[in-house]
């Protein structure tokens, strides 16, 4: 399969999905206040949900999912803990969760449990799950905490990635710009290894996903580090990309370039735009803080359970 088949010709479908998706973004599934305080130490960190973000990509990639799924997690648990409470119970779980680097990481857990079940084809049961974790939690905890997280979110658990925003707009520009396969298949393996950094960082959990989306694919095509044929045919998609921002209600431009300089500074030097497979790039198990085996490790950064 060539990379342009990875994206929709049917211009005036891609046109109104993407337009639901920016109303879900500003609506449904809209950006909330910051829920960390780095001044008060005894509130988790923005580091404790980076490890628990590189341990749920291990996870993943060990049972050979999609990464987008990490994405529709953390989006589930960064609004479950900024939005206002519809329950006695929900209230409860997240005061907890924010003080409490267990609950936090049962609460992530448990996110990443229930979009394996909405995104994926396969279904894990519980009982793997708290296997593949270690058993630092019972299937009892989980499960619960599942159900306190959907119904704190009112059961609304879709929201757009940036990475699905992403590959829209790409869509929207392939009837109009002229570039080789291979140079299609760098933008969207740069694009997608850039909302891949963008989970990871809490910056971008305030941020709306088309922002991200959009930042990344400025950056990629605006990286002087290209090899310089290559950032001629790159550049020829700024004039189109302007045109579709104009007709849709993204962010302010100044939004987008804070985006795009904070995800520029969270891109490993010298590997963003190097001209190697992907996968050399990818945060895969073999970089993150815990290892390639997942079930030999302990869960992030709770090795130790008051059930246990």
């Amino acid at each position: 399969m060539t990379p342009t088949e990875n994206l929709s010709r049917n211009t005036e479908a891609v046109a109104e999905s993407l337009a639901v998706m920016i109303k879900k973004e500003l609506t449904t599934y809209s950006c909330y206040d910051a829920y960390l305080n780095p001044s008060d130490p005894n509130m988790i960190t923005a580091d404790d949900r980076m490890k628990l973000v590189d341990w749920c990509y291990g996870i993943v990639d060990h049972c050979k999912l999609s990464r987008e799924t990490v994405a529709s997690a953390m989006e589930m648990t960064d609004r479950f803990l900024s939005m206002l409470s519809n329950s006695a119970d929900a209230a409860r779980v997240s005061d907890e969760a924010l003080i409490d680097p267990s609950k936090f990481q049962l609460l992530t857990i448990a996110a990443l449990y229930t979009s394996i079940k909405i995104n994926e084809k396969v279904a894990i049961s519980s009982d793997l799950f708290a296997e593949m974790c270690s058993h630092v939690y019972t299937v009892e905890e989980i499960e619960d905490m599942e159900r306190t997280l959907l119904i704190g979110l009112s059961w609304r658990c879709h929201a757009p990635t940036a990475h699905q925003v992403g590959m829209s707009i790409l869509s929207l520009l392939l009837p109009y710009v002229d570039m080789p396969e291979v140079t299609w298949g760098f933008l969207m393996d740069e694009m997608r290894y850039l909302t891949e950094l963008a989970v990871r960082d809490y910056y971008f959990s305030t941020q709306r996903t088309s922002t991200a989306a959009l930042a990344a694919i400025f950056n990629v095509i605006n990286d002087a580090s290209t090899k310089e044929r290559r950032l001629r045919e790159l550049l020829g998609i700024g004039a189109f990309l302007s045109v579709i921002m104009e007709c849709f209600n993204f962010d302010q431009p100044n939004q987008i370039a804070a985006a795009r300089s904070r995800l520029k500074s969270l891109a490993r030097p010298k590997t963003l735009l190097q001209e190697k497979h992907v996968d050399e790039r990818s945060l895969d198990g073999s970089e993150h803080a815990f290892g390639n085996d997942i079930y030999a490790s302990d869960t992030p950064f709770v090795s130790n359970h008051p059930s246990i």
